[in-house]
């Protein structure tokens, strides 16, 4: 874990005669003296300015800035610094009068300070503190390349950010590179400018591929902005919902970065500063790395120095942290700067600690990076997302045959706890979440219940309770060794106890061509006692989940994987209505005319144009069910206008969509009975209906109470849905409360009667004392695994509790068929047989 830095904050200002003022604060701000002042002249201060300072005028703005007394209090607080602890040392640029030169420009890289990591009253610091910069027998370091402090410049903004934007949860991170643009451009001041193509002191993409390579294993996420060169307009939609933070890599010129002028040009074109400040300001983006020449230094004025630089705009804006590079960056830098900067965020060190991390990559050059904050006083630490808590972390995912891509099949919805925590045998699982919550911890908390409850029984125990442990998985598997395990679980890993193991993979990462079997047994040679594995893909939007979950387990030789659907979808601002769409189509290669601003445009073009999607695979129903599944919020506004005003039969194409889900049936059967177009079985006549879809709708009507009247009857008579469904129908009719044990006396019954949501009031644990029913133990697996439930199991017999790893059943002496069968069905019970659907029906 990072250890917070110690801080000494200075404020430098400028006084009416044009002497350079600098104070000791205190924590809180006050002045703990007197100022220390310097009137430095025209050629001081060109002096100061130029690469090569003379020592003299370097050690007045060194003993200026750092006065006797912040020498001391710096030596004081170096000595105590911990392992691994830096010393912040913040300078907060006062407003007042002008001086000769920006506050912001001053060379404070430069000034000097001892380079020894050992402080003793009569040693090397002490000899600094009473003499200052010309002080003998000290060797000094630039304040810029010390190992173990941080300089950050304070400003006051026009504006503050709020507090709760830096610390919140948002993890993108958009990476923008224009490198490659070249051309002529206007500046702000109508001056033209000339920037010079690809060259030896551009860096391409490499510092992008960094990025993506070091966030690609964290809980942050990668948002390149595409196509490359990034142009104006895609910079500006990429900042839309305020990302965590905007790194740039390219050009910058007089107070503006260079970006493309249109899409897939390397035409160049100016980016105001302003400009590009309004938006991080208006998206409340607190972080942002401009990896650009001179993108730190101060604009020559008129009359000298006198003009913010970009980076220190940028911050008066109200931008919490901009970090940017005075001086010319040159090949390889930015990259190197990027991953050994966005390597120490990852770990969770402060922003001014990432800098400093990062100052490394211009080790030998005159360029450094510049670090500045409009958070006065604040503590520096980026919002790194956290997983979160099991508490509220819901544990609903969904069996899925390794064919299928884009569906989810409501008849084999599993509780994440209950399918990994009550397993017979030890076992492999593939997870697709593309939260990436924190899936130990929840397992963690559901064995320490069932441990608890076990006490509670006074059940003796025969061993230690199963622990699970997060991996955060390599891009390359097969670099597993016992030692890189041991300590990426430590400190929590003790050899010898039993285990699980959540492989946290992102979903960018390679699943192809990799031996996951082989990666797999080598997890259980290296830790003995593992039960269960499983691969949690992770960091991506859902179809790009799935689609890596789906290749681990193919090369696992899986029949089945898991997926965790997001709760609710983000929603898209209606302005990106069009946009978005436009995305979605293009995933399965459609196309409508550009201008429809709205769900009931579209589905009003449909009834025009007839049947625009029949050439395309499935048709307008695979379409439909293709845009649900690239953008489910846009695929719900499509799902609910065609259910209102899309004619018949090709009504029928949204409804086949949501076959299988029925939170989606559902939405659909409600906004057609609110427009009076709840269709009877007949509106579909010509068309195929389903026998999932038949007792989808089914179910739907029964769940929504719309099982009145004609049209359910109609569904129910006509369309012979499945005897399960038949049953609950049959069991609605009865009334209120009226399920009874042996309406779960199999696990397609109740699986049906959970899906019409007739179980609400009943407790299969009530109802089903002695476990009797097979539909009782399908229930324990897919609804909430509460500790009643535990409690249920537990009183089973030793043989039955073997089925949930929680007793052993083998018998012994003359093997016993009867109750071989028995257990048999119990076990298809806890785990229902998939349906595979025929070849490319789902896919």
């Amino acid at each position: 874990m990072a250890v917070t830095p110690r801080d000494v904050l200075v404020e430098l200002s400028w006084g009416d005669g044009g002497e350079l003022r600098a104070a000791l604060l205190t924590p809180e701000g006050r002045p703990t003296g007197d100022p220390e002042i310097f009137r430095p002249d025209d050629d001081d201060i060109q002096d100061m300015l130029s690469p090569e300072s003379n020592q003299f005028t370097l050690a007045d703005l060194s003993d200026t800035v750092l006065s006797e007394a912040a020498r001391g209090h710096i030596s004081r607080q170096m000595a105590l610094l911990t392992d691994g602890q830096r010393l912040r040392l913040r300078i907060r640029l006062g407003t007042g009068p002008e001086g000769p030169v920006r506050l912001a420009a001053l060379p404070l890289e430069r000034i000097g300070v001892p380079d020894a990591n050992r402080v003793d009253a009569n040693g090397p610091w002490q000899d600094w503190v009473e003499h200052g910069y010309l002080a003998q027998r000290v060797r000094k370091t630039p304040l810029g390349e010390h190992p173990r402090i941080s300089l950050v410049r304070e400003v006051r903004p026009r504006h503050t950010m709020p507090s709760a934007v830096v610390d919140g949860l948002n993890d993108v991170v958009v990476v923008a590179n224009a490198a490659a643009v070249q051309g002529d451009i206007t500046t702000r001041a109508g001056t033209t400018r000339h920037v010079v193509g690809p060259g030896p002191l551009t860096y391409g993409s490499g510092d992008q591929d960094r990025i993506v390579e070091v966030l690609d294993g964290s809980r942050f996420r990668t948002r390149p902005v595409e196509p490359a060169p990034a142009d104006v307009e895609a910079v500006h939609r990429a900042l839309a919902g305020g990302p965590l933070a905007f790194y740039f890599g390219g050009h910058h010129v007089d107070g503006g970065l260079v970006v493309a002028r249109q899409p897939e040009s390397t035409d160049a074109h100016w980016l105001d500063g302003d400009t590009l400040a309004a938006w991080l300001v208006r998206e409340r983006v607190p972080l942002a790395v401009l990896m650009a020449c001179d993108s730190a230094s101060p604009a020559a004025g008129d009359e000298g120095l006198h003009e913010a630089g970009l980076a220190e705009r940028l911050a008066l804006a109200g931008v919490p942290y901009v970090v940017a590079v005075d001086g010319k960056v040159r090949d390889g830098q930015a990259a190197d700067f990027a991953d050994r900067f966005f390597t120490s965020l990852v770990r969770g060190h402060d922003v001014d600690l990432a800098v400093l991390e990062g100052a490394g990559a211009f080790a030998g050059s005159d360029a450094r990076p510049v670090l500045f904050t409009s958070r006065a006083g604040a503590a520096l630490r980026l919002g790194t997302p956290a997983p979160r808590e099991a508490s509220s972390m819901p544990s609903v995912a969904h069996r899925v045959p390794a064919a299928v891509v884009d569906r989810l099949d409501e008849r084999f919805r599993v509780c994440l706890k209950a399918e990994f925590c009550l397993r017979e045998a030890p076992f492999t699982a593939v997870l697709a979440d593309p939260s990436g919550d924190d899936l130990a911890d929840l397992l963690n908390r559901t064995e320490q219940d069932l441990w608890r409850t076990r006490a509670e029984r006074e059940e003796l125990s025969d061993g230690e309770r199963l622990h699970w442990y997060t991996y955060n998985s390599p891009r390359n598997l097969p670099d597993l060794t016992a030692e890189s395990l041991h300590l990426a679980l430590f400190p929590g890993y003790r050899p010898g106890r039993p285990l699980g193991l959540v492989v946290r993979r992102p979903a960018s990462f390679p699943a192809k061509r990799m031996d996951w079997t082989g990666n797999e047994r080598e997890l259980r040679r290296l830790l003995p006692g593992l039960r269960g594995v499983v691969f949690q893909v992770h960091g991506e939007p859902l179809p790009a989940a799935r689609h890596t979950a789906r290749e681990i387990a193919r090369g696992l030789g899986a029949e089945e994987y898991l997926v965790r659907a997001p709760e609710h979808p983000d929603a898209r601002a209606p302005e990106r209505f069009g946009a978005a769409l436009g995305e979605a189509l293009e995933s399965c290669r459609a196309t409508l005319p550009a201008g429809l601003s709205d769900a009931s445009a579209v589905v009003g073009h449909l009834n025009d144009a007839g049947s625009a999607w029949d050439d395309l695979p499935g048709g307008e129903a695979g379409v439909l069910r293709a845009v649900r599944a690239a953008q489910p919020d846009i695929g719900d506004e499509l799902l609910d206008a065609h259910a209102v005003g899309r004619s018949d039969p090709a009504r029928w194409a949204s409804l086949w969509a949501t076959e299988g889900d029925d939170a989606a049936t559902r939405r659909w059967l409600r906004a057609a009975h609110r427009a009076g177009r709840l269709p009877p079985p007949e509106a579909f006549r010509g068309v195929v209906l389903t026998p999932t879809m038949v007792d989808t709708v089914v179910l739907g009507l029964l769940h929504t109470g719309l099982h009145t009247d004609d049209v359910f009857r109609a569904w129910l008579e006509e369309q012979r849905p499945s005897d399960a469904v038949v049953a609950a129908a049959e069991v609605a009719a009865r009334g209120e409360h009226a399920v009874r044990a042996e309406d779960l006396a199999s696990p397609e019954h109740a699986v049906a009667l959970d899906r019409a949501g007739l179980l609400s009031g009943s407790d299969f644990t009530v109802l089903d004392p002695r476990g009797q029913r097979l539909g009782s133990w399908t229930l324990l697996t897919r609804l909430p695994l509460t500790t009643s439930r535990m409690a249920w199991v537990l009183d089973r017999s030793p043989a039955r509790r073997s089925l949930v790893g929680l007793g052993s059943g083998r018998p012994s002496g003359v093997p016993d068929y009867e109750l071989l069968d028995e257990l048999h069905d119990f076990r298809q019970a806890l785990r229902p047989s998939l349906f595979t659907p025929p070849a490319g029906a789902w896919t």
